[in-house]
């Protein structure tokens, strides 16, 4: 939610009218919070990540939230490095998305055998 926020006193802004950053970088980052927050309480209330409908519902709604922030920024990544788009405001704009994407997904896909191998013998 907070590189539209953070860049320009960083000297890293991008010329982005503001009801884009919006829909770009803050309804998509409060989906993660909101989602990512009430899959953490079920998990920390003794409910198990991979058996729950409703974590793997929570988890699946962050790995969309990323893939909106992905997709919204390919055009900004395709003109990176114009006069207009410099690299530092295009990296700093773009990297968070593929970081939620990647992080949701893991977790979205992760299976209840795959953690029990990783846990060994018990």
């Amino acid at each position: 939610m907070l590189p539209p926020y953070l860049g320009p006193p960083l000297g890293l802004d991008l010329n982005v009218a503001a009801d884009l950053e919006v829909v770009d970088h803050v309804v998509p980052g409060m989906v993660v919070a909101v989602c990512a927050g009430v899959a953490a309480l079920f998990v920390r209330r003794g409910g198990s990540a991979e058996a729950s409908p409703a974590v793997l519902g929570l988890t699946g709604m962050c790995f969309l939230a990323g893939l909106w922030q992905v997709s919204t920024h390919v055009p900004l990544v395709l003109d990176g490095g114009a006069t207009e788009t410099p690299w530092g405001s295009v990296i700093l704009h773009s990297s968070p998305g593929p970081v939620i994407l990647a992080v949701a997904l893991w977790l979205t896909l992760r299976t209840p055998a795959a953690d029990s191998a990783e846990a060994g013998p018990p």
